[in-house]
């Protein structure tokens, strides 16, 4: 049946990762027709089952849905997404979707371009980045950070008032994915602090047990950061993430970029991306990103 005869919004989602498939789960749940891409078989036989329409690519999903979100892992590859034959651009002008909002942790400069290619189309499109991971996704938490044009966004503030607890209107393009960088810059610090803390109390005597129950019980534990990746820390428990160390990797990147762009002083930034590196050639990239804390293992083992 064609979009346009369906009364019903037709939802595309290009990405099928760990928050592609979260939101859609609940976009399912929730009586939306969900149509998907993903370069991977396996994010589309999982998609598949969720009860989703498997497409061939990003100009298919265009044509089919209303709405299209994008959650790929860089701005680079959403770039590609627009692009080609089989970009979602290629798409007829009549089959085109409503608007386009792009999940993705991108590079603001990029969002931008973004947004330019779409405009020459006449595609609305908005960087419209999550403040959370998939499991704040699947539990409907979390917080959208979006930029671009304010009528695109009224329109579509409704259907992401059912998928998230929170959102922003950030200003223009670009607006939305440079607030997310900082978000995701100061949390990727966070987790270093979280590490270091733990070590030195491990280090200086203290069982792990009685030092994160107490670590909580402080103003210095006193956050659903601390309790989370703490937690995870402490159990060693790294095989489920809910974001990737390699995710994280490039958040750090993409803040210590910005910060360049714009004179910012990054001390704190420059000691902990090395860890996160460090993390990666060890080969716990694809771990939680809370794996950081085996870096300062190894460093410890080292010395």
């Amino acid at each position: 049946m064609s979009k346009r005869k369906n009364p019903n919004k037709t939802i595309g989602f290009i990405g099928l990762g760990l928050m592609g498939q979260a939101f859609s789960k609940n976009l399912i749940a929730d009586g939306h027709r969900l149509v998907g891409t993903d370069v991977l078989s396996g994010a589309m036989r999982k998609f598949r089952r969720l009860g989703g329409e498997a497409l061939e690519s990003p100009r298919a999903v265009a044509e089919a849905a209303d709405i299209v979100f994008i959650s790929v892992p860089n701005s680079k590859i959403s770039l590609q997404t627009a692009r080609g034959k089989d970009g979602y651009l290629a798409c007829a002008p009549e089959s085109a979707p409503d608007v386009v909002l792009d999940t993705t942790t991108s590079d603001p400069e990029d969002s931008k371009k973004h947004a330019e290619l779409c405009r020459k189309r006449g595609v609305p499109y908005l960087d419209a980045s999550v403040s959370g991971n998939s499991d704040h996704v699947t539990n409907r938490e979390g917080l959208f950070l979006v930029g671009g044009n304010r009528k695109a966004y009224d329109k579509v503030a409704p259907l992401l008032e059912t998928m998230l607890s929170d959102q922003v209107y950030c200003g223009p393009s670009g607006s939305g994915a440079k607030m997310k960088v900082v978000v995701n810059y100061m949390t990727s610090m966070g987790r270093c602090v979280i590490a270091e803390g733990l070590r030195l109390g491990m280090r200086s005597g203290f069982g792990k047990d009685f030092l994160f129950d107490t670590l909580k019980r402080s103003r210095a534990g006193d956050s659903s950061g601390f309790h989370g990746h703490g937690g995870i820390m402490v159990r060693g428990r790294y095989r489920r993430p809910r974001s990737t160390l390699n995710v994280i990797r490039k958040d750090i990147g993409l803040g210590l970029r910005l910060a360049r762009r714009y004179g910012a002083v990054t001390p704190v930034g420059n000691a902990c991306a090395p860890l996160y590196r460090e993390g990666a050639r060890a080969g716990n990239g694809e771990l939680d990103s809370a794996a950081v804390y085996l870096s300062y293992l190894d460093r410890e083992n080292k010395k």
